[in-house]
């Protein structure tokens, strides 16, 4: 628990690790600003957030300049800043060859998790940067940390996703802000969950099983909160060993 009121960003807040994290910084006291394209999903994480503290939902679309500025600048003139940002929002692929795939699917790929995060991290570090404090943390994926045949345009998204990390962590540490990364493996999301019940467990490593969204949510928590305070450009590989 947090020893003062902090308010939080949260994008892809609809479901899956969004809501899990959404929540969890609920419960240790945050004021939220709930990010999600679905209004019924947004609304009903806020909903449920709500039982905790203040939650403001903003349906957006997070690769959308004009939307970024509007949901920032709700954390701003409601909460008087922001402490926390996490952009947990994600478009995943089919499986597909890089020769196979759909331009245009690429394209949105990365307009939503390589565009979406430059957009909400941009405006965010500049009030985190007049405030001299705060915590971003990026959710990517183990897949931005390896190679993952037939999902060169998910990979590709996340290993930028990584690098946005690293080099705001790099520009924003001296002005007391701190920049972190998460990268999942498998979890069992609704976004991926046919995908799981096709596949064998044990590909999925040593546990042979995914994560849920809460296991993830903790570690993004964890990173968001003071017990991290000296962890900054840490890009925290949480896949069950996946990557051993």
């Amino acid at each position: 628990m947090q020893e003062k009121k902090r308010a939080a960003i949260v994008t892809g807040a609809g479901a899956g690790v969004g809501r899990a994290v959404a929540l969890t910084l609920a419960k240790e006291g945050c004021d939220l600003v709930v990010v999600g394209r679905s209004e019924q999903n947004t609304r009903e994480t806020a909903a449920m957030a709500e039982a905790y503290g203040r939650a403001i939902p903003v349906v957006a679309d997070i690769g959308c300049e004009e939307d970024t500025i509007r949901y920032v600048n709700t954390a701003v003139e409601q909460f008087g800043g922001i402490d926390v940002f996490v952009n947990s929002a994600a478009r995943f692929q089919p499986y597909v060859l890089l020769a196979d795939t759909q331009t245009e699917l690429f394209d949105d790929i990365m307009r939503i998790n390589v565009k979406g995060a430059f957009l909400g991290m941009k405006y965010v570090l500049r009030q985190m940067a007049a405030q001299k404090s705060g915590v971003i943390v990026n959710v990517a994926s183990r897949d931005g940390l390896f190679s993952e045949p037939a999902l060169g345009s998910y990979s590709t998204s996340k290993h930028a996703m990584i690098g946005l990390t690293k080099n705001a962590a790099t520009e924003y540490g001296p002005m007391g802000i701190r920049v972190c990364a998460v990268c999942p493996g498998a979890i069992n999301t609704k976004m991926i969950g046919d995908i799981l019940k096709t596949i064998d467990p044990a590909i999925l490593g040593p546990m042979a099983r995914p994560a849920e969204p809460q296991e993830i949510a903790d570690v993004v928590c964890y990173l968001a909160s003071d017990r991290a305070s000296y962890l900054n450009g840490a890009i925290i590989r949480a896949d069950g060993g996946k990557g051993l």
